[in-house]
């Protein structure tokens, strides 16, 4: 039986009442971020930051007047001395974004060809055709993941190779070692970049990071954020690492000395080292993705499997732009929609437990 949109929230409600019971003594320090309406649309953390990542920012507030030039350069070498890279392998910028804008300016515009999957991350995309690069587009394989023998194929005249793994819309990982040697070969006639901004998140046992490539100086750039699993996707904090000459040519673009804010310096410092605040999103973020996979094929929709990110991207069965309104309008959810390979698709990002209920109970309402 269908329920009026009242009916429905207030069932809804009641659900939520039920699992608020459950003892949250392992959230101590993992709180949900409290909203009415429910954002599953920017693969944020639903579970924001720490509160030792909160008390961090609120005694650094009162230091707002003073350029962090030093604290910058803590970070910096923080990340240098984990990823076994010199500090002169490191470049902080604000977020993943800005460092993708350094490496088009440099390597990918005007003319340049760049070589990239369909579908993958749109704000690189949209970039190098904004700057004026010629975009080369490759199908992700049958397994929706990147097509790594099909670039090598169309590889040739490319000045710039993008790689984002686990790739954003679908999810999928390659397998790292043959990631390794496809990133290798090419980094011989040209620059790849790597984005691994879904790094964290990855419990697949297939992980490599193409930083290890860094430390053998190849033309590799890997670039990270703060903004998936360490919460931090409001202070927009990223990094890139390669080789020192690679990054003084990514700095030589950058439009400012200090390009991260003070508050997201010093959030970025303590959640970096938070282990359990990552052990714990992993896993909860994980278990959101196995709570919505069985809902969406019991439903007839048809998801991408295998996600090793906080996202399942799925063809709905009715239309996606119609689930979507649906959502929005009827029971206050926001999902992505995307276009690629012919087809629209949804995007959803994981929520808390809660949120992934509250989404699988909309989803059956609408049917």
């Amino acid at each position: 039986m269908k329920l009026n949109r009242r009916q429905w929230l207030a069932n809804v409600a009641v659900s939520a009442t039920a699992l608020s019971v459950v003892p949250r003594t392992a959230l101590s320090q993992h709180r949900r971020v409290q909203s009415d309406f429910i954002k599953l649309d920017q693969n944020e953390n639903p579970y924001g930051i720490s509160t030792k990542v909160e008390e961090a920012i609120t005694s650094a507030v009162g230091q707002s007047n003073r350029y962090p030039l030093r604290e910058l350069a803590a970070l910096r070498d923080l990340i240098a001395e984990r990823e076994q890279v010199s500090n002169e392998c490191v470049l902080m910028g604000g977020g993943c974004t800005e460092l993708f804008s350094l490496a088009c300016l440099a390597y990918g515009g005007s003319g340049k060809q760049v070589l990239a999957a369909e579908p993958t991350y749109s704000g690189f995309v949209s970039y190098v055709e904004r700057i004026g690069g010629r975009l080369v587009r490759v199908p992700v394989n049958k397994r929706w993941e990147t097509d790594l023998d099909a670039m090598t194929a169309q590889a040739n005249g490319t000045n710039l190779v993008y790689i984002c793994n686990p790739n954003n819309p679908t999810g999928t990982i390659v397998d790292g070692a043959k990631l390794r040697d496809f990133c290798a070969e090419q980094a011989r006639q040209r620059i790849v970049l790597v984005d691994e901004a879904y790094y964290e998140l990855v419990e697949d046992g297939r992980r490599i990071s193409m930083v290890e490539l860094v430390r053998q100086n190849a033309n590799v750039i890997v670039v990270r954020t703060f903004s998936k699993i360490f919460g931090l996707a409001g202070l927009r904090v990223g990094y890139a690492i390669a080789r020192p000459d690679l990054i003084a040519e990514l700095r030589r673009w950058q439009t400012t000395f200090c390009a991260v804010n003070r508050l997201g310096i010093v959030a970025a410092r303590v959640a970096y080292v938070d282990s359990e605040h990552i052990a714990l999103s992993r896993k909860r973020i994980a278990e959101a993705r196995q709570q919505l996979y069985p809902v969406l094929e019991q439903l007839g929709h048809k998801p991408i499997l295998s996600s090793q990110a906080n996202f399942i991207a799925f063809e709905a069965k009715s239309g996606s732009p119609q689930l979507i309104s649906r959502l929005r309008t009827g029971y206050n959810i926001g999902v992505r929609p995307f276009e690629f390979l012919g087809k629209s698709w949804v995007r959803v990002s994981m929520g808390t437990k809660e949120e992934m209920e509250t989404v699988a109970a909309a989803l059956r309402d609408i049917g």
